[in-house]
């Protein structure tokens, strides 16, 4: 981790440092980015400007490049604006303001409650698996040890890359520099799929687990599982999955699979040709990373392969599994009759 940071490049002349901030907590977050500006004597830009996009950036940046004294800009981002949206506005090569520190702010008393919520919990798990550091706010007596170390462990397993802060005080994080220009910080999810996670020292309870299965999965098997995994907490208390995936009632489409909280999107991510006779279906399968607590990896990764097609149906093609019942939202690119 550390030598991401160590490894990002000497600013060039011209350009002017930008760190961004993001947190659900609007009150939280626009004290900590004014305090992170004043203490590095940045000028400090409220989500109010920023959301107006990266032109009204870029014309402060021309604004303030005659002043030798401005060092860099402090952002602040509302909860709308993505966070690869921010890195990728500023690392545009036209951009004179350049990404440095992705900067979440996180309540940790108010994280398990975020994650509950349908509506808050992808973005939380956006901004938390983009941000190159994390800052903790200091809980105080609001949240037990335990609590302490499951929100730890967590964040922890979500972005294993990104620098983790305990905000005292009025203190604020010490300065040092991502290369979001190479690459943004690996979410745990990817470091679970190319086998380079190394779990935090102190887990609290979460746990991460990989299910690779070549087959497609049947969609009303999959939805009961989905139901019994998400709905009822049969195999723990899952977080995040996220990967991607292939159901047999829309063969010839690739998704990304991306669930944060209860919510779960299928999101198609290419259109493939139909196939021909005595082609490889058994290459279109199942490529999943999972974070939660308490997990059950053996029962969880047993159920998901009660969940792919049977040897017979596999066997019957492409062509019965588009009766399949798929409850599923539907795809603009799926191929369906």
């Amino acid at each position: 981790m550390q030598d991401s940071f160590e490894s990002a490049r000497a600013p060039v002349a011209g350009e002017i440092e930008a760190i961004a901030v993001v947190g659900l907590c609007a009150a939280e977050r626009r004290r900590y980015a004014m305090a992170l500006a004043g203490a590095r004597d940045y000028v400090f830009v409220p989500a109010e400007q920023t959301v107006q996009g990266i032109e009204v950036i870029d014309r402060l940046v021309a604004l303030v490049a005659m002043t030798p004294s401005v060092r860099g800009f402090v952002l602040e981002y509302d909860d709308e604006t993505s966070c690869a949206e921010i890195i990728g506005a500023l690392s545009a090569p036209e951009s004179r303001a350049v990404l440095t520190d992705l900067v979440c702010v996180l309540d940790l008393v108010c994280l398990p409650a975020d994650l509950g919520c349908e509506d808050r919990s992808a973005l939380l798990v956006d901004q938390v698996e983009f941000a190159s550091t994390l800052v903790l706010l200091e809980p105080g007596e609001r949240i037990d040890f335990a609590g302490f170390a499951a929100a730890l462990g967590l964040v922890g397993h979500l972005a294993p890359e990104a620098r983790q802060f305990i905000a005292e005080a009025d203190a604020v994080h010490a300065p040092e520099r991502w290369d979001f220009g190479g690459r943004p910080p690996a979410a745990g999810w990817t470091a679970i799929l190319n086998a380079e996670f190394r779990p935090p020292a102190h887990t609290g309870g979460v746990g991460a687990c990989r299910y690779e299965q070549a087959r497609p999965f049947h969609p009303q098997r999959l939805q009961a599982v989905l139901t019994a995994a998400l709905g009822e907490g049969r195999w723990g208390r899952i977080v995040r999955s996220a990967g991607f995936a292939r159901l047999a009632s829309r063969p010839y489409v690739s998704a990304h699979w991306d669930q944060a909280g209860s919510l779960l999107r299928l999101t198609p991510l290419s259109a493939g040709p139909f196939v021909g006779a005595g082609a490889e279906l058994l290459a279109w399968g199942q490529e999943l990373a999972v974070i939660g607590f308490d997990l059950d990896e053996a029962g969880l990764c047993e159920a998901l392969d009660r969940a792919v097609l049977t040897d017979a149906e596999l066997l019957a093609g492409p062509m019965a599994w588009l009766e399949y019942t798929d409850e599923f939202p539907a795809w603009d690119t799926a191929h369906r009759s």
